[in-house]
């Protein structure tokens, strides 16, 4: 999860969790630092098809829109699933992140529900989750 709100990432995780969808959560404050976290993941053993990334759209200096486009644009992490997080329900900003290659989008606060709901509807999620 990438977001510099530190309450936001606890809530997350423990939204996340509950759900059932990770055994381990990882997250990071700084955009500029999410790249170099994911290769170390990697290189740690981690299986890049098994990662789920949280973007928060309102981040300094490299925005979610910008580290979405990043993502997509890399050769080994851009088929993973990533959702936009956001307080913001303008309809620009969902069109934006779908534009961007986002999975999903997500609007904060919110409940176990609705963040199950916005996950399960991803087929890469559906068909983890029926393993």
């Amino acid at each position: 999860m990438l977001d510099d709100n530190v309450d936001e990432i606890f809530l997350t995780r423990r939204i996340v969790r509950r759900c059932g969808f990770v055994n381990r959560f990882i997250s990071e404050q700084n955009s500029e630092n999410l790249l170099s976290t994911l290769d170390e993941l990697v290189k740690l053993g981690a299986n890049k098809d098994s990662f789920l990334l949280f973007l928060d759209i309102n981040m300094p200096r490299i925005d979610g829109f910008e580290m979405l486009k990043i993502i997509r644009d890399h050769p080994v992490y851009n088929s993973i699933p990533v959702f936009m997080l956001s307080a913001s329900e303008d309809v620009e900003d969902k069109n934006k992140s779908e534009q961007l290659g986002s999975d999903g989008y997500i609007v904060k606060p919110f409940t176990d529900t609705q963040f199950f709901d916005v996950l399960k509807n991803i087929p890469q999620i559906k068909q983890k989750l029926l393993q």
